[in-house]
């Protein structure tokens, strides 16, 4: 599977698990798919929290993707992120909610919904 990926594809986008998932031992298909993910040599762009990866501590036992795209807000693991490109989407968090968490989001230009880090 791992070198068919690698020949047919220029990237894979994790969005395999949610950032409150966790994978055991027998816990398929998931289990399998991030094991494949392990091994690929092409890009990985993992969505929120890269799958494997604890939201708060990082990514130990998980993949380790080229580019992160953190949906709304940075989680706490993205501080162990080591990869090449770090992306926040999304300008849509209420006020409130920033204040609340003491969130800090960036500028977004003109009516742009991503940017980089």
């Amino acid at each position: 599977k791992v070198q068919l990926i690698n020949d047919a594809y220029n990237a894979v986008v994790d969005a395999v698990l949610g950032a409150e998932a966790e994978v055991g031992e027998g816990s398929e298909p998931c289990a399998a798919i991030l094991a494949t993910l392990k091994h690929i040599r092409i890009p990985i762009v993992s969505l929120d929290v890269p799958s494997g990866w604890d939201v708060e501590s990082g990514g130990s036992g998980g993949i380790s993707p080229d580019v992160l795209v953190s949906l709304a807000a940075p989680k706490e693991c993205a501080r162990r992120f080591l990869g090449r490109q770090h992306f926040v989407a999304g300008r849509f968090l209420p006020y409130d909610v920033q204040k609340k968490f003491e969130l800090n989001p960036p500028e977004y230009p003109g009516t742009e919904c991503v940017v980089a880090l």
